[in-house]
């Protein structure tokens, strides 16, 4: 008995089992679907921008910090545009702008103190009494008052292409969100109270993230309600066309059904939300889930027709014997290639995509396989009128002989314009561009995309980039040199490509030293005393509001906020222009004051960065899945390779098409290849195992007679398999989202030139080569895993190796990080924080020296504040020599008595810190001789790179005087130092982690000056700051003896 005969008789006895207890199936099939199902009233929508992002991005997490200090959300934007000579400098403009302003403060989700506009801001000139803060639309609308306002705003630059524009042709209204989740609602409302307004001759525009967000719900919903439906009487009438039989179109649509709302009803269960791009998945789910019902109908089809005689059962059993094992095959490698998207994806809708869309093919391959054959055993045996003709008046049948005996007579042609198709592509592939843009989810024609684009024209941009600076004290904004610093950044970022403009703080300060000034342009500067800037703010607060600055400046004056403004939000302007800033600030912002990055448009940056590498990783890995899953279901290496080479040539062609056409690999469409090789992978998948089937047959056909008889069936299922699958995503190409459109046409054209090259190609191959396989002598299973996974291994070894090439060994990184240069000498205060799980505070001071001698480094620690510990001092020698204890001595005030402390004591917490004794000593630095070493890979801390580095104890001894069994080090690249180490203790739990919160260069060394350790296990945290570093001055040698410890420093 051959290969395939066995399949079919273990196949037939399993089926015919199936059909006998079909009740059984169809109840439990019905149970699992129905209590899946019943979940879809709970299934939420998330149109977030951020919905995209891993919420452990780092870039996301301080933005949102940043909006937390700074009350900064996304708003609602409404402009107000009059093309007229004067511009929005009329009576009847303003007055809209004051009655839009004060209409939204009753609005509900609108925060009423967000609303900032012409009708809420205020003009600072000089007065009398030196400064004056009066509101723009404060009084009566009449010529003299709107000459006052137009000459107001064009002597204060802070408010033009902002507020204004600087021709005077709009203006802005910008109402910020209580409640982001209720933003659709308010977007409805919004544009309710704006079709309202009385605009006369005025234009009046809706936009802003709050917008984008709800008006993309809407587009969901309006997709949702047409494309699916379209979808399904689309595969409803491939069906009706390919069978003209009512049960092959009513069974495959029950199973479209329960895979739908199966899968679904799953979402939430699992917690996953509906994004935009889950409209695609459905329409995924629709074409997939009849795929295999068109195998399986054109199989009983050709049975019944090939034999009369044969019971309902007996066909059916015959059909499914025959048609199982190539389903089970499709099922399993499109499966791979959705797991694919899903395992190397970090953004959540991508990784939701592709783990549901497995669980869907899954789940419609079960159903496929037990609901068919029950529910088609339940009708009477009646053959279908599309299988009684002759097989040659079928075009699809033609279409399918048409390429079988192209590639019969030409086969080494075929062969050959593959590796020209393949070369052209792979030079149109070149073209391939990154790049996202959110406003690019609408139709161009859209309300909020012209209204983007026309705000855009008018203003500065509604895109923020913003920087933090931050300064080591309270009211450290007021010292000149860092409002310098902030006016010289502002300098630098409206000289860069896309930014046109930027608003701080240092402008409030300019404006108010001119007004004080008598308004003299000249003043228009920030002074050069301190106390003055004080005092101006103090000056503002006595006529103006005291939160006008809130989104500034913090309320400690320590932290202020520098916003650039683009026109757009295009990753093609942020790749080059964050890196370019990021330098900038390195350069620029050193010693006590700090500066970052924050806003949406460096959010956007550092996901869609990874678009690529995600892409590609996808791509690799769904490719050797579907190769791997072929070759082991084959038992043939050859055979895995030979299912790729029409998925790699499809795939290949498609990146040409994006190429050649400006189509962007962005979020949509980065989707595209990991789907389109599990799909395209069923049509090399069908046709090399009936290939096989017909080779290994036992008779005296000729190869080529024997390819020729696949074309008759096979062709056949396999052109009404992609009619349902490419015209299922090409319903996509009716969607409102862009995105989703040319995800569409890319999956549909990819099966579609999947199928061609599947016909072409592998039946060239075939009668080329030959392979083994194809003629009844498949490899051993154990052979071939055994090669797969040798393959494999060397790949990925190969891989890490290209990765870790440059990377050095383990203990090569702790060498480094210990010879770090220290200085001979240092002196610098301490601030330790301590704060416990109910979040009491209490500070301590201390004055530090370390010092080398030799090879002997000496640290002494004299505390200073509060009263309660002040005069204690802790002394340690550190021998360079491992084998030599190091020494170490306390001294407690309150005994008068210096206590040496044992090196096996070196692991206890210093004085109710959360730092041990050894850390202290140490100083970001480890004992060597103490651990074994590995390094595990690389990881981003703060946005540097480091080498993730696991220490574990080299016995039990050491992990008992440490108080740690496991310590895994994150270590700068560059610099050396450890950003971050988690700690476990002895007993494998998690114990803390020790956070290194800035690192400055300090005398042209490299210091910590700003550490954190929490205690994972209490809530503790002790916090350490250095001031004050000396690396220059010259400590005496006395105040590291014992006796120094009683005497001070």
């Amino acid at each position: 008995m051959s290969e395939h005969q066995k399949h079919q008789s273990v196949g037939y006895s399993f089926f015919s089992l199936v059909i006998r207890y079909r009740w059984f199936a169809l109840v439990i099939s019905l149970m699992v679907v129905g209590g899946l199902g019943s979940q879809l009233g709970a299934l939420k929508k998330n149109t977030q921008a951020d919905a995209f992002i891993d919420e452990n991005e780092p870039a996301l997490i301080y933005r949102d910090a940043v909006e937390q200090i700074f009350n900064l959300k996304d708003p609602l934007v409404i402009a107000v545009q009059n093309r007229g000579p004067t511009g929005i400098y009329n009576e009847h403009s303003l007055k809209l702008v004051r009655w839009l302003s004060d209409q939204l403060q009753a609005v509900p989700n609108i925060d009423p103190q967000g609303i900032t506009s012409l009708a809420t801001e205020s003009n600072i000139q000089g007065d009398t009494l030196g400064m004056e803060v009066r509101e723009f639309l404060d009084g009566p609308l009449d010529r003299t008052h709107i000459a006052w306002i137009e000459r107001s705003i064009k002597n204060f630059p802070l408010y033009q292409g902002s507020l204004v524009a600087e021709d005077g042709s709009m203006t802005l209204i910008i109402a910020e969100l209580l409640n982001q989740d209720q933003a659709e609602a308010t977007y409805q409302l919004v544009r309710q109270l704006v079709e309202s307004a009385p605009t006369g001759r005025s234009q009046v525009y809706l936009a802003g993230e709050g917008v984008v967000s709800a008006y993309l719900s809407e587009y969901v919903d309006r997709d949702a309600k047409r494309l699916n439906p379209m979808a399904g009487l689309i595969i409803t009438l491939v069906l009706v066309v390919a069978f003209f039989s009512l049960r092959a179109a009513l069974i495959p649509n029950l199973i479209v059904a329960g895979t739908v709302a199966g899968t679904l009803g799953a979402m939430v269960l699992a917690g996953a939300e509906f994004y935009v791009i889950t409209n695609g998945l459905i329409v995924c789910m629709i074409g997939i889930a009849v795929a295999d019902s068109i195998h399986i109908f054109s199989e009983y089809y050709e049975v019944m027709a090939g034999d009369p005689a044969l019971s309902q059962t007996e066909a059916i059993a015959t059909a499914m014997a025959g048609i199982w094992r190539p389903v089970t095959l499709t099922t399993l490698t499109t499966a791979a290639g959705f797991l694919a998207l899903y395992a190397t994806n970090d953004m959540p809708p991508l990784k939701f995509f592709g783990l549901f869309g497995a669980f869907a093919v899954i789940l419609a391959g079960l159903l496929t396989l037990f609901v068919t054959p029950s529910l088609l055993s339940l009708f009477r045996a009646r053959p279908s009128p599309r299988f009684r003709r002759h097989e040659s008046s079928l075009p699809s049948r033609g279409l399918a002989s048409g390429l079988g005996s192209l590639s019969l007579r030409y086969p080494k042609t075929i062969l050959l314009t593959a590796a020209v198709v393949a070369s052209v592509a792979g030079l149109g592939a070149l073209k391939l561009v990154i790049n996202e843009e959110r406003i690019e989810n609408f139709q161009p024609h859209e309300p909020i995309y012209l209204a983007d684009k026309t705000i855009n024209a008018a203003m500065d941009g509604t895109y923020y980039l913003d920087v933090v600076i931050e300064t080591p004290a309270p009211e450290g904004i007021y010292d000149p040199s860092v409002l310098q610093a902030i006016s010289e950044l502002q300098v630098f970022l409206e000289a860069q490509p896309g930014i046109h403009g930027t608003t701080s703080i240092a402008d409030y300060i300019k404006q108010m030293n001119k007004a004080v000034n008598e308004d003299d342009p000249a003043f228009y500067r920030v002074p050069d005393d301190k106390n003055l800037v004080a005092q101006l703010f103090l000056l503002y607060t006595a006529s103006g509001d005291p939160t006008d600055f809130e989104e500034r400046v913090d309320s400690q004056r320590q932290r202020a906020l520098i916003r650039a403004n683009l026109k757009e939000g295009s990753y093609l302007i942020s790749r080059s222009l964050i890196p370019r800033l990021e330098r900038y600030l390195a350069s620029e912002f050193k010693g006590d004051v700090a500066a970052r990055i924050s806003g949406r448009v460096n959010v956007d940056y550092h996901w869609v960065s990874g678009i690529a590498e995600t892409h590609a990783r996808s791509v690799i890995v769904s490719f050797l899945a579907v190769l791997l899953m072929a070759a082991l279901l084959f038992r043939s290496v050859t055979a895995g390779l030979m299912a790729a080479i029409p998925v790699g040539l499809s795939i290949l062609v498609i990146y040409a098409v994006m190429g050649v056409k400006g189509i962007w690999l962005g979020v949509g469409t980065s989707m595209f290849a990991a789907i389109a090789i599990g799909l395209s992978v069923d049509f090399a998948i069908h046709t090399l195992d009936r290939l096989r089937e017909a080779m290994s047959k036992p008779g005296h056909l000729s190869p080529g007679q024997r390819i020729a008889t696949v074309f008759s069936s096979t062709g056949r299922a396999l052109w009404f398999n992609l009619l349902a699958v490419a015209l299922g995503f090409g319903v996509l190409m009716t969607s409102q989202v862009p995105p989703l459109m040319n995800f569409g046409m890319l999956v549909a054209l990819s099966v579609s030139v999947a199928f061609v090259a599947s016909l072409l190609l592998l039946p060239a191959i075939t009668l080329v080569s030959q392979p083994a396989f194809m003629v009844g002598k498949p490899g051993s299973f154990m052979k071939t895993g055994l090669i797969l996974l040798a393959l494999m291994g060397a790949a990925v070894l190969t891989s890490k190796a290209f990765a870790l090439e440059k990377a050095p060994t383990a203990r090569e990184i702790i060498q480094l990080m210990n010879s770090r240069p220290e200085g001979v000498s240092v002196q610098r205060d301490m601030l330790i924080t301590l704060t416990d799980q109910g979040g009491n505070i209490r500070e301590e001071q201390t004055r530090a020296f370390r010092r080398y001698f030799d090879d002997i480094k000496k640290t002494v620690i004299f505390y200073t504040q509060p009263a309660t510990v002040a005069g204690t001092a802790f002394l340690t020698w550190d021998y360079a020599n491992p084998a030599r204890e190091d020494d170490q001595w306390l001294y407690l005030p309150a005994l008068r008595k210096v206590r040496r402390i044992s090196a096996s004591d070196r692991g206890d917490y210093f004085l109710g810190t959360d730092f041990t004794y050894e850390e202290i000593k140490k100083e970001s630095k480890i004992a060597a001789e103490d651990y074994h070493f590995a390094l595990l890979g690389e990881e981003h801390v703060d946005g540097h790179h480091t080498w993730l580095v696991e220490a574990s104890p080299v016995g039990p001894e050491v992990s008992r005087a440490l108080g740690y069994g496991r310590v895994l080090m994150r270590v700068d690249s560059s610099l050396w130092i450890p950003r971050l180490t988690e700690y476990w203790d002895v007993a494998g739990h998690f114990l803390k982690t020790v956070h290194a919160r800035r690192i400055e260069m300090i005398d042209g060394i490299w210091s910590t000056t700003d550490i954190e350790a929490i205690n994972r296990k209490t809530g503790h945290k002790t916090r350490i700051q250095f001031r004050d570093t000396d690396y220059g001055v010259d400590v005496p040698p006395r105040l590291f003896e014992q006796n120094a410890l009683k005497r001070g420093y």
